[in-house]
């Protein structure tokens, strides 16, 4: 890891000194060692903020429409992130011209709740590496080596594209853990009781908008839930119009969602709702053999039309 951060920050000194980027975008330290927190690197004297480590979880391309508009711009990426900067390049959102990748091997990153229920405590934690295919945390004077099926988020868990699809520079290794979790769908399979588990967790909902604020696929400058003509759902925070909002959010991004799993860790009351998104992917999938992110397809799902795509109209749904 520390070979990895190094030839980070070296890359991050040169684009800066070149003046080939204005601004580095990448992970710095957080408020704990065990966390990490979005930096914006703009003199070369400061690319020594930048970190590297299984800690660094946030899906940075959600930042990238706005820093990229009138410059260029270099971002530290996971390979979820470089997929997420894929899609807002087939939608026209970034220019490939205005980015410059630096993009990441990975190994998976930590959920910290699942962190917090190992054999130390959480708040001795000094430092987190990736070990083999597994986790290596130091907490006090001791170090612990941990299976990453036991406190990586439940995206890694699933992800097998642990390499990054598009980049300029590429670092570090992907590696992938011992044993992937089948991934198996928790949703009931008889529509009244998938409905009714759904209800139940939109029934917590708030309404506060993490979801949409850290999503990357979430950059309409109005959002459909904040009109007021056509006046879509209401503000209060009722089961109803929780229901409204996730299930339109969701076919907005049908064909989009790369699944990073950011909604997920944003929601203060902990709604599955990625587990949403993967139902609408595999659908996507399965109907368009279109996956989102994927650096093959020179256009978005919605911006192309095959003679064999699956047609509602024409046909019953099973």
């Amino acid at each position: 890891m520390d070979d990895v951060q190094s030839r980070i920050r070296e890359e991050a000194r040169k684009v800066l000194e070149s003046g080939q980027v204005s601004l580095v975008l990448g992970w710095g330290k957080g408020s704990t060692p065990f966390k990490t927190t979005p930096v914006f690197i703009e003199k070369p004297e400061d690319v020594d903020r930048l970190v590297w480590n299984p800690a660094c979880v946030n899906n940075l391309s959600v930042y990238l429409p706005k820093l990229t508009k009138d410059k260029k711009v270099a971002v530290v990426a996971k390979p979820c992130d470089i997929r997420s900067l894929i899609t807002l390049i087939q939608e026209r959102q970034v220019s490939r011209d205005n980015v410059y990748i630096i993009g990441l091997g990975c190994g998976g990153v930590v959920d910290v709740f699942n962190l917090d229920e190992q054999d130390f405590h959480i708040q001795d934690v000094t430092g987190l590496d990736w070990d083999s295919g597994k986790l290596k945390v130091t907490a006090g004077s001791s170090e612990y080596v941990l299976d990453c099926s036991t406190c990586l988020r439940d995206m890694c868990l699933i992800c097998t594209k642990r390499s990054p699809a598009i980049f300029d520079v590429e670092l570090g290794e992907a590696v992938l853990p011992e044993e992937l979790c089948a991934g198996q769908s928790v949703l009931p399979d008889i529509p009244e009781e998938r409905r009714r588990y759904w209800s139940e967790q939109f029934s917590r909902c708030i309404r506060c908008y993490a979801c949409r604020q850290v999503c990357p696929s979430c950059y309409c400058t109005t959002c459909f839930a904040d009109r007021i003509e056509p006046k879509w759902t209401a503000k209060k925070a009722t089961a109803d119009e929780a229901w409204m909002f996730h299930a339109t959010r969701a076919m907005h991004l049908a064909g989009r969602c790369i699944a990073c799993g950011e909604c997920e860790r944003a929601c203060p009351v902990d709604i599955p709702i990625a587990e949403l998104q993967r139902e609408m992917n595999k659908i996507t999938s399965e109907r368009y053999k279109y996956d989102a992110g994927n650096s093959e397809q020179d256009k978005p799902l919605f911006g192309q039309f095959e003679d064999e795509d699956f047609d509602p109209a024409h046909h019953s749904e099973k």
